[in-house]
């Protein structure tokens, strides 16, 4: 048997005490402005029963008691309510106000992102306010129907809100003939809100960084070649990327931008970032600045202090003596 320690035990309940609502496996019920309302207290307890709001029990003016069910023939107040035998606490419900905010666009809460044209993609909830929050992907959510497949937060946000990795069923290969629907859930002890956004998985794509930056001195020119992410979609035949390149002089450290793969050669540092040439997707982030250290083993042998990881070693496209080689030699320092 697992013995739980006691102030693990009381922190559970300081935790539902203190926030309430605190998860979507709470009961609750969402107020939709109707006139009457009926709660239901979620019990096999077949006796009398009285009820209460917040622990309180005279804020029942326009209140009947059927049964099981507390009848509200005016909703004065949203919150927790709780069935009792005498002083046993047989369940409660939670009744919530839906929110609606005309002036707020629909889908400005939440944001989506995705590295690739893979099977997932990351969403996040900016307001801090919600103890609660899940997504659902399909018009099943959206409908509010009981096949819905709800994903819960794998993160919490530093600033407030949370994060969610959600699953798609399309095909990288094949045109998108319709948008994406995402509908978001979100709860306090008191309060209910419910937002859909609709895209489509082409117009959230943005690459990683590169996983390298390579070079090769090719006379007076510097060949750059960018490496792609390690979460990037294959055969980059058909998931191609365009890079540019960023680089710094040597001689004006005047900061310069190329999409092709030769730069000049006096060049003290260079960058790289990426993007989906046929959307076209936003840039990645930038890789970060390498010093480059260009030329053969002389003038490597004067300059092997600024090797390390933040330099980058270009060699020479040929050998005294012998041809260049028909095939490049890319070599870095990692």
């Amino acid at each position: 048997m697992t013995v739980i320690p006691w102030f693990v035990m009381l922190l559970c309940v300081i935790l539902q005490i203190v926030n309430g609502l605190t998860s979507f496996h709470d009961i609750y019920m969402v107020d939709k402005g109707d006139s009457l309302v009926t709660l239901t207290c979620p019990t096999a307890f077949s006796g009398a029963m009285t009820w209460k709001y917040e622990g309180e029990t005279e804020y029942f003016d326009h209140t009947q008691v059927q049964g099981h069910n507390l009848i509200l023939n005016e909703v004065d107040w949203h919150g927790e309510y709780s069935c009792w035998d005498g002083d046993r606490k047989l369940g409660s419900i939670y009744l919530l106000d839906e929110l609606k905010d005309p002036e707020e666009p629909d889908d400005s809460l939440i944001s989506c992102s995705a590295k690739s044209y893979g099977c997932t993609f990351n969403c996040s909830w900016t307001r801090s306010e919600f103890t609660a929050v899940r997504l659902g992907l399909g018009h099943d959510c959206t409908d509010s129907q009981d096949s819905c497949t709800w994903v819960y937060p794998t993160a919490s946000l530093q600033d407030g809100g949370f994060e969610f990795e959600l699953t798609h069923s399309l095909s990288p290969y094949t045109e998108e003939t319709a948008p994406l629907v995402v509908t978001a859930e979100a709860i306090t002890r008191q309060e209910y809100l419910r937002r859909t956004k609709r895209f489509y998985l082409r117009d959230i794509v943005q690459p990683d960084s590169p996983a390298g930056v390579k070079c090769q001195v090719m006379d007076q020119r510097l060949k750059v070649k960018v490496e792609p992410p390690a979460t990037w979609n294959c055969p980059p035949s058909y998931f191609p990327l365009e890079h540019q390149i960023g680089y710094i002089f040597k001689d004006n450290g005047k900061e310069e931008h190329s999409m092709i793969p030769l730069i000049p050669r006096g060049v003290s540092k260079l960058r790289a970032r990426s993007r989906d040439p046929l959307v076209p997707s936003p840039w990645s982030q930038w890789t970060p600045w390498k010093n480059v250290v260009a030329g053969g083993k002389k003038e490597e042998k004067h300059k092997r202090q600024r090797k390390g990881k933040d330099s980058i070693r270009c060699k020479t496209g040929e050998k005294k003596g012998t041809k260049t080689k028909s095939r490049s030699a890319f070599t870095a320092n990692e």
